[in-house]
C-alpha cells in the first residue's frame, strides 16, 4: 500500500510542531524557576514572613500550576486537592512540606508543568526554606547578643578566629599554626575584645554577624589547612 506523501509530511510537521511547544513550555517553566530565585534573597530577609510570601510567589510565578503547601510548624497555605504531581519539599532529613503540580487546563490527565521543571521547582523551594530556617536560627542565637566592633584584627588573630568558626579547640589551633597554647589563648582575648563579646559561642555568631567570617570567603583556607 502506498504512502500518501501528503499525509506523511503532514504528520512530521504536526510533530515538529508538538516538538516546539514542549520545548517552549519547558524553557517558560525555567524561566519561572529562575524568576523565584531572584526573590529568595529578599524572602529571607523577611524571615517567618518570607515562608508566608514564598508559597504565594510559587503560584504566582507559576501561574497558579504549582502550589506550595507546608506543614503544621510552618504556616499553612490553603491548596486545591487536584493535583496532578506531588513531590516532598524536604531538605535532608527536614520535611517541610508538598509541591503540588495542578492539571494542565488544556488536557486534565495532564499534569501543568513537565516532569523536570516540577522537580527542579521541588529541589528549589527545599534550598530555600533550609536556607529561611538557618536565617531565622542564627537571628534567634543573635537577638539578646551585644556586640561590638573595637579596633581591627591582626592577620595571625584573624587566621585564629578563622580557625575558631571551622570548629578547632586550642589545641589544634596551637598545632596548625606552630604557637603554644597560651599564645592561642591570648589571641581568643583579643578576638573577645575586639567583638566586645565573652565567650567563644558570641564570638562565632558576632565574627558572622559584623561580616568577619564567612564559609564561603575562607574556603581555600580550610582546604590548606
Amino acid at each position: 500500500m502506498a504512502i500518501n506523501p501528503y499525509v506523511s509530511s503532514n504528520r512530521r510537521t504536526r510533530e515538529a510542531h508538538e516538538e516546539l511547544v514542549v520545548s517552549e513550555n519547558v524553557l517558560q517553566d525555567m524561566q519561572q524557576i529562575t524568576a523565584l530565585l531572584n526573590f529568595s534573597q529578599m524572602l529571607c530577609e523577611q524571615g517567618i514572613d518570607g515562608i508566608a510570601r514564598l508559597c504565594r510567589e510559587v503560584t504566582v510565578i507559576t501561574q497558579g500550576r504549582a502550589q506550595l503547601s507546608l506543614g503544621m510548624h510552618m504556616k499553612r497555605v490553603h491548596t486545591t486537592s487536584s493535583a496532578r504531581l506531588t513531590f516532598p519539599v524536604q531538605f535532608g532529613q527536614s520535611v517541610y512540606g508538598t509541591l503540588k503540580i495542578l492539571a494542565d487546563p488544556l488536557n486534565a490527565e495532564l499534569p501543568a508543568m513537565s516532569l523536570a521543571a516540577a522537580q527542579l521547582l521541588a529541589q528549589v523551594c527545599s534550598s530555600l526554606l533550609h536556607n529561611f530556617e538557618q536565617a531565622a536560627f542564627i537571628q534567634c542565637q543573635c537577638k539578646d547578643l551585644n556586640y561590638f566592633i573595637n579596633g581591627s584584627l591582626t592577620k595571625r588573630e584573624q587566621e585564629v578566629l578563622s580557625l575558631i568558626c571551622y570548629g578547632h579547640n586550642r589545641d589544634q589551633i596551637a598545632e596548625i599554626l606552630c604557637i603554644t597554647p597560651a599564645t592561642v589563648g591570648k589571641h581568643f582575648q583579643h578576638i573577645y575584645d575586639h567583638l566586645g563579646v565573652h565567650c567563644e559561642h558570641d564570638a562565632l555568631l558576632a565574627a558572622y554577624m559584623v561580616g568577619l567570617f564567612s564559609p564561603f570567603n575562607t574556603l581555600d583556607e580550610r582546604e590548606n589547612v
